[in-house]
């Protein structure tokens, strides 16, 4: 068991592609741009429309679409959001085959009994159930006396989350700082023991609200960038115990972002790079976050990779890579491709090449293949609440020629309408497969497929 590498996944919340110093962003993140450097930086990295889908994604290995979490209820809507406990997580694999598991920050993926982090395979927890953005609930002068107040929770497995704090516009500041603590307290218990481990890290930063951490307020007056050095920092803590700890060698680290910069108040809250549009619209703007893994002599290192890498491939792959692949359910859809010969240097190709991005409604927005993108749907502005509107015809664009999807071939040149086809590929194939593997509604309780 020593010999499995531990696994340590962190993932930031609403961080654009061009936010990271390494990916072209104006805050220094030297932390972050040294762990790209020493493995692979990912350019073509494909998240969900929020932060609950790309959780469930990354979690199970299947598409959102598939498992009820490719959105949030809104308030009042009946049943219960996030994973059904049926679900096999990342963790549920690892934590079956003898690994300390801990979960550390944003959960987002269900908040009743069956649906907590100690519910879906994790040792521990300490974070948040819903998201950041509660933390203003009980500062609006109108919200309710008898509503539901966020609370920071922990548990571990077998019991229920009990609330240790408010979660407020007071604590909000700490809590990427707690996350980091944990997290390096999870790393050195378990590497003490010998004890393979994996430490899931969804930080808070950079969602709103954004309210700095006193260490870091002086940075700048927009409080953006104070967060952004705050996640580099936070990161430069666990890796720091990494090395302490003697396990930096053996130990696999992901770093990543859920979504991609937002459009808040009229004003992209941060960067998404060269590419149009922002957090939820289908553009690949709203697509393309910054990613990297690391794992020394197994990983290669230095290596910037365009192959396209949707947020559900993670789950087998980092599976294959600690040996567990016979551990990927059979018993239903898995949507994610095993990467571990691509990202061990195997092979250039990471054998996917084409990527759905599925609306709030379930319905497709638009969908890549290879250096193409096809838009069934257009969001009408950058806003995370824009309406999408069904063009007559699909538009088509090369993101190699045209990386700001500014010219719809469509316009210019008929000849390019079999690209349609190679994109609507897949989701043919996603529509066969639900015939025998029905998705699952959003709130309904799941226990399973009918054999």
């Amino acid at each position: 068991m020593a010999d499995r590498p531990n696994v340590i996944f962190m993932l930031a919340d609403n961080l654009g592609y061009g936010d990271l110093s390494c990916f072209g962003g104006s805050v220094p993140t030297p932390r972050i741009d040294d762990l790209a450097a020493e493995g692979i930086r990912f350019t073509n990295f494909n998240t969900e429309a929020q932060c609950t889908p790309t959780r469930g994604a990354l979690l199970t290995g299947r598409m959102p679409i598939r498992t009820g979490t490719f959105r949030v209820p809104l308030p009042g809507e009946p049943g219960n959001y996030g994973l059904a406990p049926w679900e096999y997580t990342l963790a549920e694999l690892l934590s079956d085959a003898g690994y300390a598991t801990a979960c550390y920050g944003k959960w987002h993926l269900g908040n009743v009994e069956g649906r907590f982090p100690t519910d879906q395979g994790f040792d521990e927890w300490w974070g948040i159930s819903e998201s950041s953005d509660s933390a203003s609930y009980t500062a609006h002068p109108m919200y309710p006396a008898d509503a539901h107040v966020p609370q920071i929770l922990q548990s571990k497995k077998g019991e229920q989350p009990t609330a240790v704090a408010k979660f407020d516009r007071d604590t909000r500041p700490f809590m990427d700082e707690g996350i980091a603590q944990r997290t390096v307290d999870f790393i050195h218990r378990n590497a003490a023991s010998n004890t393979p481990f994996y430490v899931y890290v969804p930080f808070t930063n950079v969602h709103p609200p954004m309210i700095p951490h006193p260490d870091f307020a002086d940075i700048s007056a927009s409080p953006l960038p104070a967060n952004i050095a705050e996640l580099d920092a936070r990161t430069g803590q666990i890796l720091d115990a990494l090395a302490e700890a003697g396990v930096a060698d053996n130990t696999i680290v992901v770093w990543a972002s859920d979504n991609a910069a937002a459009q808040l108040q009229g004003s992209v809250a941060g960067s998404n790079g060269p590419w149009r549009g922002a957090f939820g619209g289908g553009w690949e703007g709203s697509i393309r976050t910054p990613a990297m893994v690391r794992w020394p002599g197994q990983i290669p290192a230095g290596i910037v990779s365009n192959e396209i890498i949707a947020t559900y491939d993670w789950m087998p792959t980092i599976a294959s890579l600690a040996g567990l692949g016979e551990l990927v359910p059979r018993d239903r859809p898995i949507d994610g491709v095993d990467m571990s010969s691509f990202m061990r240097g195997e092979t250039d190709v990471s054998g996917r090449d084409t990527f759905l991005f599925m609306g709030t409604d379930a319905n497709i927005v638009s969908a890549k293949w290879k250096t193409m993108k096809v838009h069934f749907r257009i969001a009408d502005s950058d806003s995370w609440t824009a309406a999408l509107v069904k063009p007559q015809i699909p538009y088509v664009y090369d993101l190699i020629a045209d990386p700001g999807e500014t010219v719809n071939l469509m316009d210019a040149d008929l000849t390019v309408t079999w690209v349609i086809g190679q994109a609507m590929a897949p989701l043919i194939a996603l529509q066969a497969s639900a015939e025998q593997y029905p998705h699952v509604a959003v709130g309904a309780e799941f226990d399973g497929y009918d054999s």
